[in-house]
C-alpha cells in the first residue's frame, strides 16, 4: 500500500512570520510615538506665537482706551476724564449701576468708585480682553471729578507704577518707580485673569491663585501702587498682566491744545 505522507507546517518559517509581524507592529508604534513628538515640538512655538499676537493686539487694544480717554476729556464742557463703572453694588439708574459699561458718578460732584471697569459703553470700546475678562481702570478723583476744584494744570495723579511689589505702596519702596502722579491705568489681567473681573460672570477670578505681583493688581481696594513688568512664566513670580497709564503730560498737551486748559 501506497503511503500518503502528508507535509507538516514549517515551525522555522511560521516562527519567523510571527516574529516579522510583531516587529512591523513595533515599527508603527515607534513611527507614531516620533510623529507625536514632532507635533508636540511644533505645536509649542505655535502656541507661543498665538500668545505673542493676542498680547499685541490687546496692548493696540488698551492704547486706543487711552487715546478715548483723552478725547473725552477735550469733549467735555469742563474737562475731565470719565469714572469707572462699578464692578458691584450701586443704586440702580443711568450714573450708578454696576457693570453696564456706563460711568458711575455723583451728580455734581465725585465718582461712585475709582477702581472698577472701563466704561466701554461710554467711551465706545472694548469691554473684555481676548481672554474674556474686563478691562480695569482706575482713575484718580483729581482728574475725574465734577465738583469745584474741578482738573487743572496743578492737579496730581494718585496712581504710581512700581517694577514690583513695594514695601510700601504710597512710594514704590523697595521696587523701581516706573511712573509717578498718573491720572488712569488701564489693566488686562492676561491670559490667567486672576485678580481679574470674568465678563460673563461678573465674578472675580481668584487672586491668590497668582503670584505676588499680580495679586498687587487684583481688583479690590482702591490701590496707591500697580505692577508693571516684563511678562514672566517663572512658578512663583509668574506675571502676565498688560498695564498702560495715561501720562499727565499728554494729558495736558492735549487740553492746552484744544484751548481746554488752563
Amino acid at each position: 500500500m501506497t503511503k500518503l505522507l502528508l507535509s507538516s507546517p514549517n515551525p522555522t518559517k511560521e516562527s519567523g512570520r510571527s516574529r516579522q509581524r510583531g516587529f512591523t507592529l513595533i515599527e508603527i508604534a515607534v513611527a507614531l510615538f516620533i510623529i507625536t513628538l514632532v507635533i508636540g515640538a511644533l505645536l509649542t512655538p505655535l502656541a507661543t506665537q498665538v500668545e505673542e499676537r493676542q498680547v499685541r493686539e490687546t496692548e493696540r487694544t488698551m492704547n486706543e482706551m487711552l487715546e478715548a480717554l483723552v478725547g473725552y476729556a477735550v469733549s467735555q464742557t469742563v474737562p475731565r476724564l470719565p469714572c469707572p463703572d462699578r464692578i458691584s453694588g450701586g443704586a440702580g439708574g443711568d450714573n450708578d449701576t454696576a457693570n453696564d459699561g456706563r460711568e458711575d458718578y455723583i451728580l455734581g460732584g465725585a465718582c461712585q468708585v475709582n477702581d472698577g471697569n472701563i466704561p466701554w459703553a461710554t467711551l465706545g470700546v472694548s469691554a473684555t480682553d481676548l481672554w474674556g475678562n474686563r478691562y480695569r481702570y482706575l482713575a484718580t478723583s483729581a482728574f475725574t471729578t465734577r465738583a469745584s476744584p474741578t482738573m487743572s494744570l496743578t492737579s496730581t495723579g494718585q496712581i504710581r507704577v512700581c517694577s514690583s511689589v513695594p514695601t510700601n505702596d504710597t512710594s514704590c519702596a523697595g521696587s523701581t518707580l516706573v511712573a509717578d502722579g498718573v491720572p488712569a491705568v488701564i489693566i488686562s489681567h492676561g491670559r490667567n485673569g486672576y485678580g481679574g473681573m470674568n465678563g460673563s460672570s461678573n465674578i472675580q477670578i481668584d487672586p491668590g491663585l497668582g503670584s505676588a505681583l499680580e495679586q498687587e493688581n487684583a481688583v479690590g481696594t482702591w490701590p496707591n501702587s500697580v505692577v508693571s513688568r516684563t511678562r514672566s512664566d517663572v512658578t512663583g513670580n509668574s506675571f502676565d498682566d498688560i498695564v498702560v497709564w495715561l501720562s499727565p503730560n499728554v494729558l495736558f498737551n492735549r487740553l492746552v491744545s484744544a484751548n481746554k486748559l488752563p
